[in-house]
């Protein structure tokens, strides 16, 4: 989803705004933007996905369209390349594997902060996360600022959860040009740590 400079002003002020990044924003960033999205419907967030090497204004792949259809999600989708200035505003960045992490690090240095691979904040809050909901909810007296401390307190668990035994399983393999299993396997790795990020974000709302 492309926000227009006065969305972004919108979207600063009155949501919590995420971006998924990975590499041609056309497999996986925008399957879990699509997926985000399902899962957080309800609540003030605006999500949007880009790529470092986008392939700009391609669509899902039919394999990767398939994946959200069968779940009854809307494919639509447009590749669009990341800039400095669209990491100015989310709240939170969300790697498809540490290299996307890294990228947006060297893009735009203060959005390092606010990167977190998916998977790997999928850990922290399946580790952490009914104790940090608790804290976020208690943290602030609106949805919005609930949020922004979830989401603040799991970045601050960064490294204090421990890793798996392979780094690259903090990463969401890319399956593009590979077989249908590779789009079946990312589609799962996906879809099950949005909704382990999308269960946190609605406890710390409280709408769980």
């Amino acid at each position: 989803m492309q926000l227009s400079d006065s969305a972004h002003v919108h979207a600063e002020a009155e949501a919590v705004e995420i971006i998924t990044v990975c590499t041609g924003n056309i497999c996986r960033s925008p399957f879990a933007e699509i997926v985000l999205r399902d899962r957080l419907a309800g609540l003030p967030v605006v999500v949007g996905s880009a790529g470092t090497h986008a392939v700009v204004g391609a669509p899902l792949p039919a394999a990767m369209a398939i994946g959200a259809s069968t779940r009854g999600l809307d494919a639509t989708h447009a590749a669009r390349q990341v800039t400095a200035d669209m990491l100015r505003t989310p709240d939170l960045v969300l790697g498809l594997a540490r290299d996307h992490r890294r990228a947006v690090a060297t893009l735009a240095p203060r959005s390092g902060r606010k990167a977190l691979t998916l998977l790997e904040l999928a850990r922290i809050v399946e580790h952490r996360g009914p104790e940090l909901a608790r804290e976020a909810h208690a943290a602030a007296p609106d949805v919005v600022g609930r949020l922004r401390a979830a989401i603040g307190f799991a970045l601050a668990e960064r490294g204090t959860v421990r890793p798996p035994e392979h780094p690259a399983d903090l990463d969401v393999a890319d399956p593009f040009g590979r077989d249908d299993k590779a789009y079946a396997r990312a589609v799962e790795q996906i879809v099950r740590a949005v909704d382990l990020v999308s269960d946190h974000l609605h406890h710390a709302a409280g709408h769980r």
